[in-house]
């Protein structure tokens, strides 16, 4: 492995935020190198779906798997380019300020954020989309309240500026990216660095669009098989194998020909909706005092 390998920057936030659309441009911009898989989850002890049930099944951290493994997700890198990744599993992350600091003080973090009422509703139904959560979504926030905390974005983004300077710190609305994306990318560009005059393929396409699975049983056949694999270091071993080698492009196509697009679904329920409102009402000011945004329509139901 290079001994100098480092990330120039990270994307850290939030989850339904445009992050996927947002990594998949920057993938497609000859500057940048983004990583094998869109969310390493590397810079990170935990993550938030750390207290649902049957651990397996979920994203975890891999900082264990050590700097190498990380390095092997940018094999395609070359000279000149910067080295990126998105895991919006950083941001509720207590430790990972601390773990990027340590390995690159001078690399820049992207944040996006969307009103924490539609990320947990969003949220709420992609996960369905890939497991069996049969919980409604009034339900499921009472039961994992995790999922609540999560979109307290002034207070992480705090914890992030306690080690990072302010300039190397990129803040992004969700809103900015639907209303006008080229420039919104054009500016991210410039926080970056790099030529702010490429349109990449994917900038005016919709990116990660709601969908329901097809089949529930290929659905938990998948999950039964993540959790299986995640369950022992050999078997992670054998599945990134198999990756690199192509075999699995078949498996991954049945997954994908599951999935159908789906309508939005039907509105949140007003006296839930205000309730959530209410509870981010502070932190959402904060957060537009710092961006220098008004964000106070965040308070107001939709």
């Amino acid at each position: 492995m290079d001994q100098t390998f480092k990330l120039d920057f990270a994307g850290v936030g939030s989850i339904k935020a445009g992050t996927t659309w947002l990594a998949q441009c920057l993938g497609e911009h000859p500057q940048v190198c983004m990583s094998a898989i869109k969310e390493t989850n590397f810079f990170t002890r935990s993550h938030p779906t750390d207290s649902l049930p049957d651990r397996r099944l979920y994203d975890a951290s891999n900082y264990d798997r050590g700097l190498g493994w990380l390095a092997e997700q940018f094999r395609a890198w070359t000279p000149g380019q910067l080295r990126g990744e998105y895991s919006p599993g950083y941001l509720p992350d207590a430790e990972c300020p601390r773990l990027l600091h340590a390995h690159n003080p001078a690399m820049k973090l992207l944040f996006s954020f969307r009103q924490p009422a539609e990320v947990l509703y969003s949220g709420y139904f992609q996960l369905q989309t890939l497991y069996a959560v049969h919980d409604d979504f009034e339900t499921a926030l009472e039961k994992f309240p995790h999922m609540m905390e999560y979109c307290r974005y002034h207070k992480h983004v705090e914890r992030f500026l306690s080690v990072f300077p302010r300039e190397q710190v990129c803040l992004l609305l969700y809103d900015d990216m639907r209303a006008d994306p080229a420039a919104t990318f054009a500016s991210v560009c410039r926080f970056l660095g790099i030529d702010d005059t490429c349109a990449p393929p994917s900038l005016t396409h919709r990116v990660n669009a709601r969908t329901v699975p097809r089949s529930v049983l290929v659905r938990d056949m998948r999950s039964a098989v993540r959790a299986t694999l995640a369950s022992h270091a050999v078997t992670r071993a054998l599945w990134s194998g198999l990756q690199r080698s192509g075999v699995l492009q078949p498996l991954k196509r049945l997954y994908q020909l599951n999935e159908k697009a789906t309508p939005a679904p039907a509105p949140m329920n007003p006296a839930t909706r205000q309730r959530i409102d209410q509870a981010f009402a502070e932190d959402n000011l904060r957060l537009g005092a710092l961006m220098g945004r008004d964000l106070s329509h965040w308070n107001r139901p939709a």
